[in-house]
């Protein structure tokens, strides 16, 4: 029996012959299935969601595969691929004619395995001598799925580390060097930072959801405040558990009391990385991706002072609290050269040398424990030791299942619908759970095992 989304990739596959058939009555021709080879040398094919900086570190990295693997050439193609916009890699896949190596955003490798989209990894990782001990926790588990390694960590991303504009707090009277412990610290702190002019906000402490996304911010605050949002040995999802509401109603009380519709006024003045309101004055304090310390670096003012600590949690909650996210590399399955493809992956996110290029072309981090990166002489921008505290504390990642996209969703529009006072936080959250809970039950129903599908048996 096919499950729903089997037949939703048998579907694609039909849309993609049908075109492949009316690209050669057009006359035009189809990339070759067979391994690309000229004079000994293979030609890989990687798919990236990346622009910018990310996208030009990410080829400087690709050139120093090249160099150290002259038989394996990297052809990198940009393609926008997020937890909703996968249709494209989806299609490839159907039609037999995917790229060697996909990048896939950790929530998205249980929902990708799921849909027999992706090739296990698990052999190879043994044959190699790798296992689980080599990688931090959070990294290992969003990728090993139904008893098999599915994709391996590219950057490990400590979600989050808290900053705070030691000029800002200066201003407001507190003590610059010292940073809010508890969140009634916080609370108190981000009164004092406040400033409104002519009925506006000028400045806030703090936007609880305003930074990386409604979600992000709910799994940053909820684990923090102590809740748990699935349950994978019933496959039961929690986003009602009872902390996970009080977090929820915490970041309500700010919309409340600086009223959501002045703190959105605010936010659309922020239009630009150098306008970036954390670097002007405008928020004194948020949650901060490594990411943005390589954006500090080249758009905040050079005299720009800044601070960076755990995440600040009520009394009752989890202290020094994070998660761990990260977009990880994979092996598509139909890959035309899969032996290319997997010394590729090995090398960004298993090799000691790797690694660390990884880490110091792209200012991210490594989810393999014995990355070269890590050595105490390798010069370090500041501030990376406090991530680098988070990633080898933090135990959480987001839940391992195959409707995470769907549960993401489902929590964004409860965080929306919650701050706007549509419904209230607890009813907000019920409806997640119902939904994601029916969702999840539909993709497992009649389901043919991950590993199965992952290796073309049925």
């Amino acid at each position: 029996m096919k499950s729903p989304v089997a037949g939703r990739l048998w579907r694609l596959g039909i849309a993609a012959a049908l075109s492949g058939s009316i690209c050669v009555l057009a006359g035009c021709t189809r990339a070759p299935r067979e391994p690309i080879q000229t004079a000994g040398v293979t030609q890989i094919d990687v798919w990236h969601p990346w622009g910018g900086t990310q996208a030009d570190a990410f080829r400087d990295i690709a050139r120093e595969f090249e160099k150290r693997h002259p038989h394996i050439r990297v052809r990198l193609l940009y393609t926008p691929n997020d937890l909703s916009a996968n249709q494209k890699f989806f299609t490839a896949v159907a039609a037999g004619m995917p790229p060697d190596v996909i990048m896939v955003d950790g929530p998205q490798v249980a929902q990708w395995a799921e849909q027999g989209a992706l090739s296990p990894l698990t052999e190879r990782l043994r044959s190699n001598g790798l296992g689980e001990k080599d990688y931090f926790t959070p990294c290992w588990n969003q990728n090993f799925y139904e008893g098999e390694v599915w994709a391996l960590t590219y950057c490990a991303d400590p979600n989050f580390g808290f900053g705070w504009n030691k000029k800002d707090f200066r201003d407001a009277g507190l003590d610059p060097e010292r940073p809010p412990r508890t969140l009634k610290e916080l609370d108190e702190m981000a009164q004092r930072l406040e400033k409104s002019e002519g009925g506006k906000l000028r400045r806030i402490g703090i936007i609880p959801w305003g930074q990386f996304g409604y979600a992000n911010s709910l799994f940053t605050w909820g684990w923090a405040f102590g809740g748990s949002f699935y349950d994978p040995e019933t496959r039961t999802v929690t986003a009602d558990h009872p902390r996970i509401v009080q977090a929820l109603e915490w970041m309500c009380s700010y919309a409340r009391t600086y009223d959501v519709n002045r703190i959105g006024t605010l936010q659309a003045g922020f239009t630009s990385q150098e306008q970036n309101p954390f670097y002007i004055g405008k928020l004194s304090m948020q949650c901060l991706h490594i990411s943005s310390l390589k954006d500090i670096e080249l758009y905040a003012p050079k005299d720009f002072e800044y601070g960076v600590t755990f995440l600040p949690a009520p009394e009752f909650g989890e202290q020094r609290s994070s998660w761990i996210g990260g977009w990880c590399m994979a092996l598509p399955k139909g890959a035309r050269n899969p032996d290319a493809a997997w010394e590729y992956i090995r090398w960004m996110t298993s090799t000691p040398e790797g690694t660390k290029i990884v880490a110091q072309k792209a200012g991210l981090l490594p989810g393999f424990r014995r990355s070269a990166y890590f050595d105490p002489s390798v010069k370090k921008p500041p501030h990376y030791e406090t991530f680098l505290a988070i990633l080898r504390e933090t135990r959480h990642q987001r839940p391992v299942m195959p409707a995470q996209a769907y549960y993401m969703s489902a929590l964004g529009r409860a965080v929306d619908m919650a701050i706007h006072g549509l419904m209230t936080p607890k009813e907000a959250l019920e409806e997640a759970r119902r939904d994601t809970q029916k969702e999840l039950d539909r993709i497992l129903a009649g389901r043919t095992p991950a590993a199965e599908r992952g290796s073309g048996k049925r």
